[in-house]
């Protein structure tokens, strides 16, 4: 029994194939095999890879732009932010000095009246209130007025436009109910 095995094995080492059949590989068919590589390598290189390429290079310069935009918007966007509150800030200080003005001026004006009532009760004591009122009607459509040219001026600086005249009345109206 030993000797069958003996002989198997010796058999099949002398039928053990040499050289590139011993690597399981047979010359022609690799020789067939590297043509065929190198004829589709060759139309791909002609017909694809230059395509792919500069399609390739398209994208990376489309998403370079992208990214570039993308932070120049971004810095403007903050900029314009910052113009933005420094105008709002501006122009609140200049309500708030034209309202702190008319104050005085309507102060000053009934001070002025109840002056005037004291020296002329008789005469002023029926005319004061109408009086008071109008000074006021008057103070409030000049506090009107400098807040709606304010205004204006705000938003065109802001805006970088001017508006139209229905824009205009749209904002000042706006503007007006709220400080209201």
């Amino acid at each position: 029994m030993i000797e069958i095995l003996i002989n198997r094995f010796g058999a099949e080492e002398a039928e053990a194939p040499s050289g590139l059949a011993a690597l399981g590989l047979d010359g022609k068919a690799f020789v067939i095999q590297l043509i065929t590589f190198l004829l589709v390598y060759l139309v791909l290189k002609k017909f694809v890879f230059d395509r792919v390429v500069d399609l390739l290079e398209k994208r990376r310069t489309t998403i370079e732009e992208g990214v570039t935009l993308t932070t120049e918007m971004q810095a403007e966007k903050e900029k314009l932010e910052q113009d933005i509150a420094q105008a709002h800030k501006d122009v609140r200080k200049q309500a708030d000095e034209l309202i702190a003005a008319s104050q005085d001026q309507a102060s000053d004006i009934v001070k002025q009246a109840q002056e005037s009532a004291s020296e002329k009760p008789e005469k002023i004591l029926p005319e004061a209130p109408q009086k008071i009122e109008e000074e006021t009607m008057r103070a409030r459509q000049k506090l009107e007025k400098d807040m709606v040219e304010l205004v204006i001026t705000a938003t065109e600086q802001v805006t970088k436009e001017k508006l139209t005249a229905d824009k205009d009345r749209t904002l000042i109206s706006t503007v007006i109910k709220e400080q209201a």
